[in-house]
C-alpha cells in the first residue's frame, strides 16, 4: 500500500511542471484583404515573417477582394485591408468604424497607365480601376475632375484584372498602384501619371494623403484592443524588415503566403522596389493634419463625404491609440 502511494505521488508530481508551463492561447485577429497584390504586402508579411506570432498574436490574412468591406461590417473579420476611404461608407448607415493604420500614401495608388495612342488624361475614353469606395477609385475620379478627363470608368473587383482589361482593349487607360500596373508597363503600356515625378500629378488630387490601410468596426476593435496593439508592434517590425531587406528577400517571404504562392519571386521583387517608396507613411500613423486633404481626396470617389460633418472628422473615424500604445507618441501629429 505504501509503495502504491509513493508511485502515485511521483506520477502526480510529474504532472505539476507540465501544468505550470501551460501557456495562454494567443489572441486572434482576422484581416480580410481586398487583393493579393504587392501594395498590400505588409499585412501578409506580418503573418509570414512570424512577427505576429512572436508578439503572441494568431493572425490570419485572407484575400476576399471587393467583399472585404461587407464581410468586416458583418463581423466575419476584424480588419479590412483596403483603401481606408471604404471605412467611411458604413458610417452613413450608422455603423461606427475606426481607421487604425496607414499602409501606403495616396501617391502610391495614383499611377495612371495608358495604351500607346493616348497622349494625355483628356484622351482617355475608358479607365479600368478598382471599385467605388477604394482609394484607387478616388484617384481615378480625382484625375477626371482635376485633369480634364471625360472618360467612363470600368470598376473591377480584383485589382489583378486591371491590366488584362486594358491590354485586351476593354479600356484605354488604367489607374492603380505601380505594382499592379507593372505587368502592363512591361508589355508596352506608358505612364501618364507617375507620382515619382510630382510634375505629372494633376494638382489638388492625391498629394499629402493616405490611401490603403487597416480599419474595423469600432466596438469590435475596442474589445480586441490587446490583439490590435500586438499587430501594431508586428507591423513596426515588418517596416524595419523592409527597410533593411533586399527586394528579393521581401519577395521570398511574401510568396510563402498561400495567397501569393502562384506568383513569381522575381516579379514580386521588381514590384517591391516601386512600392517601398510609398509604404508606411509616418510609420503607419494617420496624422490629424493630413486628414482634411485626405477627406478631399476621398470625396472625389465618394461624393457624400462632408468635411464639415463630425461623422467624418479625424477624432471620430481615426483611432491612433492602438498605434501609440504599441509604439509611443509620434514625432509629428
Amino acid at each position: 500500500m505504501i509503495r502504491f502511494i509513493s508511485v502515485l505521488t511521483l506520477a502526480v508530481s510529474g504532472l505539476v511542471p507540465t501544468l505550470s508551463l501551460a501557456q495562454t492561447p494567443p489572441e486572434k485577429l482576422v484581416a480580410l484583404s481586398a487583393g493579393n497584390t504587392t501594395p498590400l504586402a505588409p499585412i501578409y508579411l506580418a503573418e509570414t515573417l512570424g512577427f505576429a506570432k512572436q508578439e503572441g498574436l494568431d493572425l490570419t490574412v485572407k484575400t476576399v477582394f471587393a467583399n472585404s468591406l461587407n464581410l468586416v461590417v458583418a463581423g466575419e473579420g476584424d480588419l479590412s485591408v483596403i483603401g481606408v476611404s471604404s471605412a467611411l461608407v458604413p458610417v452613413r448607415e450608422g455603423k461606427e468604424t475606426s481607421i487604425v493604420y496607414a499602409i501606403s500614401s495616396g501617391l502610391g495608388t495614383g499611377f495612371m497607365a495608358a495604351s500607346a495612342n493616348v497622349k494625355s488624361i483628356a484622351d482617355c475614353t475608358r479607365v479600368s480601376t478598382s471599385r467605388a469606395g477604394s482609394a484607387v477609385f478616388s484617384s481615378a475620379m480625382a484625375y477626371k475632375t482635376a485633369g480634364g478627363g471625360k472618360f467612363n470608368i470600368l470598376e473591377l473587383g480584383d485589382a489583378n484584372q486591371i491590366v488584362p482589361s486594358l491590354l485586351s482593349g476593354g479600356s484605354d487607360c488604367a489607374v492603380s498602384a505601380l505594382a499592379v500596373l507593372q505587368p502592363g508597363l512591361d508589355r508596352g503600356l506608358q505612364l501618364l501619371v507617375d507620382p515619382r515625378n510630382p510634375a505629372s500629378v494633376p494638382p489638388n488630387t492625391i498629394q499629402n494623403t493616405i490611401s490603403s490601410g487597416l480599419w474595423g468596426m469600432k466596438a469590435n476593435l475596442s474589445q480586441k484592443r490587446s490583439a490590435v496593439e500586438k499587430l501594431m508592434r508586428a507591423l513596426k517590425r515588418v517596416e524595419q524588415f523592409i527597410k533593411t531587406a533586399t527586394p528579393e528577400q521581401v519577395a521570398a517571404e511574401l510568396i510563402k503566403h498561400p495567397d501569393f504562392k502562384t506568383f513569381q519571386a522575381d516579379v514580386i521583387a521588381k514590384q517591391v522596389v516601386g512600392e517601398k517608396l510609398f509604404w508606411f507613411p509616418d510609420g503607419g500613423y494617420v496624422r490629424n493634419s493630413s486628414w482634411p486633404g485626405t477627406l478631399a481626396y476621398f470625396k472625389h470617389g465618394l461624393p457624400f463625404i462632408d468635411g464639415a460633418n463630425k461623422l467624418y472628422a479625424w477624432d471620430e473615424r481615426v483611432d491612433m491609440s492602438y498605434w501609440i500604445s504599441a509604439n509611443g507618441q509620434p514625432a509629428n501629429r
